[in-house]
């Protein structure tokens, strides 16, 4: 049984588009979880420098609060007065306020780091889901090439058409008179 040039390229450009689209979804899979890897990447980073910025903050902070801890103490010291009564109360205030900024700042600098962390693996998850349907695209690509491959194949003639299918030419070449208008014996297959 020889293939028809026109079912061999039809069967050709069949598998090869399958295959052509395949190999391209798994490069835009490829692609896309590097740019959810770099985007999970980038998210961090961000964290990372807020992270920086709330503790150069909160170290400026415990600097300034050990020196207005140092002016109260001196004020107390140089009116000749004891750290007892209304003064005792003042630098207990003012502790308890130091260390909820201190606190405060620490609370900023866990969010910022879970936020961080949360919206690398959202890329990151986002990304897998994105790759995920790109490498679903291939595999349908190289299912409907094979598909169209097979259908072209089918559709090729055989040498002998089935007893159950009326032969064709048997059926539309008879003239009105009862002959046949071609001559032909009415066998398209030999």
């Amino acid at each position: 049984m020889a293939i028809n040039p026109f079912t061999a390229v039809q069967v050709g450009s069949s598998l090869l588009g399958g295959i052509f689209g395949r190999r391209s979804a798994k490069k835009q899979a490829r692609r896309a979880k590097q740019i959810g890897e770099y985007n999970a990447k980038v998210a961090m980073i961000q964290s990372e420098a807020e992270q920086a910025s709330i503790d150069f903050q909160s170290r400026k902070l415990v600097k300034q609060q050990r020196e207005i801890k140092a002016q109260q103490r001196m004020s107390i010291a140089g009116r000749g007065g004891l750290e007892a009564g209304t003064d005792l109360l003042s630098l207990i205030e003012s502790a308890k306020n130091m260390q909820l900024d201190l606190l405060e700042l620490e609370r900023q600098q866990d969010i910022a780091r879970i936020s961080g962390e949360t919206q690398a693996q959202q890329a990151r998850m986002g990304a897998e889901a994105q790759a995920s349907a790109y490498r679903a695209q291939g595999r349908q690509a190289m299912i409907g090439g094979v598909l169209g491959a097979a259908s072209a194949l089918s559709k090729m003639p055989t040498k002998t058409p089935s007893p159950a299918q009326p032969n064709y030419l048997a059926m539309n070449t008879r003239t009105p008179f009862g002959g046949s208008s071609f001559n032909l014996s009415g066998d398209m297959y030999t």
